[in-house]
C-alpha cells in the first residue's frame, strides 16, 4: 500500500480498433476518476502517423503532448505519442477521446490516472529493434512515485502476442491479439523512495518495440 500522501494508481482503460474498422472518434469506457488532484496520462498508437491529435475529455482538461510523436523504424507511416495533464479535473463518467482523421485507421488508446499526482517528474522514450534487450530508458524520482511503462511491439499481424515486464512492474492493460491492430501493453510500478527505475520486456514472438516510461510524483 502507498504511504499517506504518496501517489497511487487510479482508474485506467485501454481501447482499440482494428485496421479497416471505421471508428471516429475512439473513446475510453467511462471511468470513475478523482474529482481533482490526479495526473492523467494518455498514450496513443496509430497506423497513420499524421493522424496524431491531442486527446480531449469530457471534464474540460488539456492534455499537452510530451515530447514528439515517434514513427516506428519498421512501419514508417505509423507511430506513438504520449500526452499528460498533471492537475486533472475528474469524477464519475470520465471519458477520454482521440479524433480519427482516418476513421478506418488502426488505433490504440491507453489512459492511466495517477491519484495524488501533480508532478510529471520524468518522461522518456526509446525504440529498440529485434535482437536487442527490450529495456526502457531509466526514469529518476526524488521520492515516492508511480511509474508507468508502455510497450508498443512492432511485430506483424500474425499470431497472438505476449509482453511481460520485469523489475516489479505489473501489467494493468494490454491488447495483444492477432490481426491488424496496434499492439500495446501497459505496466505500473509503485515505488516508495527516490531512485532510478526501468524495466525490460520479454515478448513472444520476439520483436522490437517502442517504449514510453513516465514517473509521477505527488505535488
Amino acid at each position: 500500500m502507498p504511504s499517506p500522501g504518496a501517489p497511487a494508481l487510479g482508474a485506467h482503460n485501454l481501447v482499440y480498433n482494428r485496421d479497416g474498422v471505421s471508428v471516429d472518434p475512439l473513446s475510453t469506457q467511462a471511468m470513475a476518476t478523482q474529482a481533482s488532484g490526479s495526473t492523467l496520462l494518455a498514450c496513443v498508437g496509430r497506423g497513420v502517423m499524421s493522424s496524431h491529435r491531442v486527446p480531449t475529455d469530457n471534464k474540460g482538461n488539456s492534455l499537452p503532448q510530451q515530447g514528439a510523436a515517434h514513427a516506428y523504424t519498421n512501419w514508417g507511416n505509423s507511430g506513438t505519442a504520449l500526452y499528460a495533464c498533471v492537475a486533472a479535473a475528474g469524477g464519475a463518467g470520465h471519458v477520454v477521446t482521440v479524433a480519427k482523421p482516418v476513421p478506418t485507421d488502426e488505433t490504440t488508446l491507453s489512459v492511466v490516472e495517477i491519484v495524488g499526482g501533480g508532478i510529471l517528474r520524468d518522461v522518456q522514450w526509446r525504440e529498440v529493434l529485434l535482437g536487442n534487450p527490450i529495456t526502457t530508458p531509466a526514469v529518476t524520482t526524488r521520492g515516492p512515485a508511480v511509474i508507468v511503462a508502455w510497450w508498443w511491439g512492432d511485430a506483424g499481424v500474425y499470431a497472438d502476442k505476449t509482453a511481460v515486464p520485469d523489475n516489479d512492474f505489473t501489467v494493468i492493460d494490454s491488447i495483444l491479439l492477432s490481426g491488424a491492430l496496434v499492439q500495446c501493453a501497459v505496466a505500473v510500478r509503485v515505488v516508495s523512495a527516490a531512485g532510478t527505475y526501468s524495466t525490460t520486456w520479454t515478448a513472444t514472438p520476439a520483436q522490437g518495440a517502442q517504449l514510453w516510461i513516465a514517473a509521477i510524483e505527488a505535488a
